[in-house]
């Protein structure tokens, strides 16, 4: 089986007028791979007319993160019932 790891879209550009100040966007798609977000990112970038834009194509966080993160919360809503009912 072949596994599909997909890839999201983050941009981020300086404010003008605030110094230090980074906005930062998710694009709401996914792409199917690192070299379709790459050229996705060139017409996101291209649409958004602000200087400076810059992006990074991220993998999405596979399964085995969000069972970790979902372990840790488990465990942290346990510990808070336990601490509660004493």
């Amino acid at each position: 089986m072949i596994e599909l790891i997909p890839y999201m879209l983050i941009l981020a550009w300086s404010v003008p007028g605030q110094p230090g100040r980074v906005e930062v966007e998710r694009v709401n798609q996914l792409f199917a791979d690192a070299e379709q977000c790459e050229r996705a990112a060139t017409g996101f970038v291209a649409s958004l007319r602000r200087d400076g834009v810059t992006h990074v194509c991220m993998p999405v966080p596979g399964s085995e993160e969000f069972d970790t993160l979902f372990r840790q919360l488990d465990a942290e809503a346990d510990k808070a019932r336990r601490e509660g009912g004493e």
